[in-house]
């Protein structure tokens, strides 16, 4: 019998033979692309590839190789201990968002929810999607179980605060209304109650041998019988719990240090952690080429890198974040630095977003040399993207500190920070000691 091949017998022959390609799930898209090695490995140190696999649907910001390159390399050697992993996860669920958002539907949101918990800004400029202080290089590579956005940095989470840390903020935020109001008894009882909370309970961080060094140092400012000398005595307390430096036991007649002649610590760099607690911004943000990298130094903070011109680029700077209320009570910065013979500028902000206004002060360095720089707070210039604008930030609504190099000029620049400190001048002089 001869058979004759009708086109649909044919269609269907050939259908038979094609072994139908499910779409990748979203870990073998960044796999197989060829440019998300870095974020594959630490998926994996996370041990989130198998939620990644599930059905979602997830959208996924994935930085490049090249994006993680900008991080410090002894923030990622720490993120990828088992002491990391925590902060690792955390990282990681910030630039994933539950359901399937392509980029039309991106451009009609002001801001979309993590798996972290946290929000993530989206802006839209020079036909461009922004996410975070990120661009979306390349948008909506589709996967069987969600779709991927390129991105061109390592987005960081919000600092988390801990319990301790919010039981500080309050016992400040209530204390350094009532000792500027000349009530420095009212401000003792209010911090000496949180101290001993902590004290009493495993709940804030502390372990048995810190508990009672921190008892130790409470009986030590409790016999002080100045009520202002025994205030800042706690605060003094209080700022080293803020710092996460060891609490060691003082002793019994040490004399508390007044903050007129010590000032309040924000940053000393003794302790590695306090410099994870920087992020870079370049201009990158941009489209600029500068470069930008922070690390630890001899108990100090060390940022360098180099600044380009080009894509009318040109800056490079880091920032921290300061807790609010913690500089209420002072006038002026005080930072002990070494710097390259540049022009840089300190700033401060008045929230801890990127898209905050920004406060600056320029001052020069001298290449090499150790100097000790005082900043007026309500001195400094506020800018935004920046254009000099009319206003002033008052120390108590300072939520954090920037570094930047924006001289106009190409080439390498390295800074060194020994210390920060918030400090009362009674002076509203600018001052600038070699």
């Amino acid at each position: 019998m001869l058979f004759t091949f009708t086109p649909a017998v044919f269609l269907a022959l050939a259908a038979s033979n094609v072994t139908a390609v499910a779409p990748p799930t979203i870990p073998e898209l960044a796999i197989s692309a060829g440019r998300f090695d870095t974020l594959v490995a630490a998926v994996g140190a996370a041990d989130l590839g198998g939620a990644l696999s599930s059905e979602g649907p997830f959208t996924v910001f994935a930085p490049t190789d090249a994006a993680f390159s900008r991080v410090d390399g002894e923030t990622l050697q720490f993120l990828l201990t088992a002491e990391g992993k925590p902060e690792l996860i955390r990282i990681l669920k910030h630039h994933v968002v539950p359901g399937r958002l392509d980029a039309a539907t991106l451009l009609g949101r002001d801001e979309v929810e993590t798996l972290a918990g946290t929000t993530l800004a989206l802006e839209t400029g020079r036909d461009r999607l922004f996410v975070g202080d990120a661009v979306v290089e390349t948008a909506d590579l589709a996967a069987s179980n969600g779709i991927v956005h390129v991105i061109d940095r390592v987005l960081l989470p919000p600092k988390q605060v801990s319990p301790r840390e919010m039981l500080l903020t309050a016992a400040i935020e209530r204390g350094v209304p009532l000792f500027n109001d000349d009530n420095p008894e009212g401000c003792c009882a209010v911090y000496a109650t949180a101290l001993d909370a902590i004290r009493l309970s495993a709940d804030f961080g502390l372990n048995e041998s810190g508990r009672k060094a921190l008892g130790t140092r409470i009986e030590a400012a409790a016999a002080d019988t100045d009520a202002r000398s025994r205030a800042w005595a706690y605060r003094r307390i209080i700022d080293q719990l803020f710092a996460n430096r060891a609490m060691t036991a003082a002793p019994a007649d040490s004399t508390p240090a007044r903050a007129a002649t010590t000032g309040l610590q924000l940053y000393g760099f003794d302790d590695s952690s306090e410099v994870r607690n920087w992020r870079t911004v370049l201009d990158g943000v941009m489209g600029g080429k500068s470069t930008g990298r922070i690390r630890s130094g001899d108990g100090t903070l060390v940022f360098d890198g180099e600044t380009s011109l080009r894509n009318n680029g040109g800056f490079s700077s880091m920032r921290a974040q300061v807790a609010a209320g913690a500089i209420e009570g002072y006038d002026a910065l005080r930072i002990r630095l070494k710097g390259d013979g540049r022009n840089w500028i300190v700033g401060g902000r008045s929230s801890s977003n990127m898209g905050a206004d920004s406060y600056w002060t320029r001052f020069d360095t001298i290449d090499g040399e150790w100097m000790e720089i005082t900043v007026p707070i309500l001195e400094m210039e506020r800018h935004v993207f920046g254009r000099k604008i009319p206003g002033q930030l008052s120390p108590n609504r300072m939520r954090g500190i920037d570094f930047y190099i924006y001289d106009k000029e190409e080439g390498p620049f390295r800074l060194e920070i020994d210390s920060i400190e918030a400090v009362k001048t009674g002076d509203s002089g600018r001052v600038f000691d070699a």
